[in-house]
C-alpha cells in the first residue's frame, strides 16, 4: 500500500502538467471562497488574510526555496545526482503550494482594494502581484525544461555534473533561484506595508 501511494506521489510530482492540475481546481475553490466567504467578511479581515498569506508566502519561500536548498546543497551523504533530483521534487511541491497561495493572495488583494477607503499605493499593488507573475514565470516557462533536464539524470543518461557544464542550464538555474530573490523582496515589503496599514 505505502509504495503504491509512494509510485502514484512520484509519478504525480513529476508530471509536467500537475501544477495546471492544481492550479485549475484550485482557482475553481478560491472563486467559491471569493463568493461564499470572504465577500462577507469585513475590510479589515480580509486584510488580515491578505497580510496572513503574505507572510506564509514569505516563510514558505525563504524556507523551501532558499534556506532547505542551501543546507542539501552542502548534505556530504547524497551524491550531485541525488541533490538534484531531490531538489527536482521539492520544487514540484514548493511550486504547487506557491500557485495556490498566489492565487488566493490576488483575489483577497482585488477585494481589499476594490472595499479599502484608503488609496492602495502602487508599490504595495506592484508588491503583491509580481511575486505572482515570477511564480507563472517559473512554473510555466522555466521549470518544465528543468525537469527534462533532471530526468536525463533519472534516466542515468547524464549526470548533475554533466548539466552544470553546460552554460546554458547553470545560467537558467541561477536565473530560476534569482527570482526567488526577488520574490521574497517583494513579498517582505508587501507584508511591512500591510503590517503598518493594520496598525493604524
Amino acid at each position: 500500500m505505502a509504495d503504491q501511494y509512494c509510485e502514484k506521489l512520484d509519478k504525480f510530482l513529476l508530471d509536467p502538467l500537475s501544477t495546471l492540475k492544481v492550479a485549475v481546481p484550485g482557482g475553481a475553490i478560491a472563486a467559491l471562497l471569493h463568493t461564499q466567504f470572504w465577500s462577507k467578511k469585513s475590510t479589515r479581515c480580509v486584510a488580515v488574510g491578505l497580510f496572513a498569506v503574505t507572510v506564509g508566502r514569505l516563510a514558505l519561500t525563504v524556507h523551501m526555496g532558499i534556506l532547505e536548498t542551501q543546507v542539501i546543497r552542502a548534505l556530504p551523504v547524497l551524491s550531485n545526482d541525488q541533490k538534484l533530483q531531490l531538489a527536482d521534487y521539492r520544487r514540484s511541491w514548493f511550486n504547487k503550494l506557491d500557485v495556490m497561495t498566489g492565487i488566493v493572495s490576488l483575489d483577497l488583494f482585488y477585494i481589499f482594494t476594490h472595499r479599502s477607503t484608503t488609496s492602495v499605493s502602487q508599490c504595495l499593488t506592484a508588491c503583491v502581484a509580481a511575486p505572482v507573475a515570477i511564480t507563472a514565470l517559473q512554473v510555466f516557462c522555466f521549470y518544465p525544461n528543468y525537469q527534462r533536464e533532471v530526468a536525463q539524470v533519472r534516466e542515468k543518461s547524464k549526470t548533475a555534473d554533466d548539466l552544470f557544464k553546460d552554460p546554458s542550464f547553470v545560467t537558467r538555474h541561477r536565473l530560476f533561484h534569482g527570482m526567488d530573490f526577488v520574490k521574497v523582496s517583494c513579498l517582505a515589503v508587501a507584508g511591512l506595508r500591510l503590517g503598518c496599514m493594520l496598525s493604524k
